[in-house]
């Protein structure tokens, strides 16, 4: 990294303490983010984008990708907005939902080549996720060499692959103590933490068998940092995907936020077992604010499951038999990570 920040400024720690409907009160940063100010996300529509057999049109794709970005920034050069040509840029993809659904080949193509067009060199391009094991079961190939695009996982079946960076954590004793491994401490990948610079997220459009939802917040709480099994149940899932999103570091280093909606997934998730669970709006959305963008995807995943006759994702049944909570997004907007009011989210939709 061009700057190497020293590990007490991405620690923090979490208390105990529960206030009501399972909100950890924590010590540690605040946001004085402006909770009035208007959030904008940028909807782009092309009904060529995914054709019959589900096959995605890259071509369509790009010019969605293009036109979001100018959309997005008002501007001719948008990436310049976001980026520097030297900048070692990771794209943070979803392949949780392998081999049904994950973020589309196309699209992290279209990512690519806009990036390189921009000048990004192409090495200095990271497609990444926490597993490689899941990476290559969506047909993701491998690539640590000095030449092309990389691609590769944080963590894998094969213990040699670990690529964690000790220096760098988040530490919180609210969680299941069953569940921890090895102590209190969630480690940072290193691939976040050394190997970019910046980073893009670019979530999946799906449902999550106990968040709720998996967008933009979840795709990094749980795809950035190890140990974090231990926050898979209702009390302290929210909290802790509004805690870790709150983190200087992923505030800093996260500088654009993508829902792949392509196609996506009402039921059934994270990894839907078929798929007659998937739905395809051919859109994607875009914004630097993650948690606006998660309730614009949270409103379209519950719309969705209505039309299918479906309970709302609040009062759906869970993994645990009984409601998901589906609460990390107001959690996060109250950490200052962003606005989950949709009376208060500008949404500008593109149809092409």
């Amino acid at each position: 990294m061009k700057e190497r920040m020293n590990r007490r400024e991405f620690m923090t720690k979490s208390a105990s303490a529960v206030l009501g409907a399972g909100f950890a009160a924590k010590t540690g940063f605040s946001f004085n983010l402006n909770q009035t100010q208007q959030s904008r996300v940028i909807e782009v529509t092309h009904p060529d984008a995914v054709l019959e057999q589900r096959r995605v049109d890259k071509n369509v794709v790009r010019k969605m990708l293009q036109r979001g970005m100018h959309a997005l920034t008002k501007s001719e050069e948008p990436w310049s907005r976001f980026l520097n040509p030297d900048d070692r840029v990771g794209l943070k993809i979803n392949t949780l939902g392998r081999p049904v659904l994950f973020t589309h080949h196309e699209l992290i193509q279209a990512m690519v080549e806009e990036l390189k067009d921009f000048g990004i060199k192409e090495n200095n391009i990271i497609v990444w996720d926490r597993w490689e094991h899941h990476m290559l079961a969506c047909k993701f190939t491998v690539n640590t060499s000095d030449h092309g695009v990389r691609c590769y996982g944080t963590e894998s079946r094969d213990p040699s692959v670990k690529r964690i960076d000790p220096e760098v954590f988040y530490t919180s004793d609210f969680d299941n103590p069953e569940d921890r491994e090895g102590g209190t401490a969630s480690l940072f990948s290193s691939i976040f933490t050394r190997d970019c610079d910046k980073v893009i997220n670019m979530a999946i459009l799906k449902d999550h068998n106990s968040s709720g939802i998996t967008l933009c917040l979840k795709n990094l709480a749980y795809g950035i940092s190890n140990n974090n099994s231990r926050f898979h149940k209702p009390a302290h899932i929210g909290p802790f995907i509004a805690d870790f999103c709150a983190q200087p570091l992923v505030r800093k280093k996260v500088v654009l936020h993508l829902i792949d909606g392509l196609e996506g997934c009402y039921d059934r998730g994270p990894v839907p077992d078929s798929p007659r669970v998937l739905f395809s709006p051919k859109k994607i959305w875009l914004g630097t604010d993650p948690v606006a963008l998660d309730a614009v995807g949270f409103r379209v995943i519950d719309a969705k499951r209505k039309e299918k006759g479906l309970p709302a994702l609040k009062e759906s049944e869970g993994y645990w038999s009984g409601p998901r909570p589906v609460d990390h997004i107001e959690l996060a907007a109250k950490k200052g990570g962003g606005t989950s009011d949709l009376d208060r989210i500008k949404i500008e939709k593109i149809c092409l």
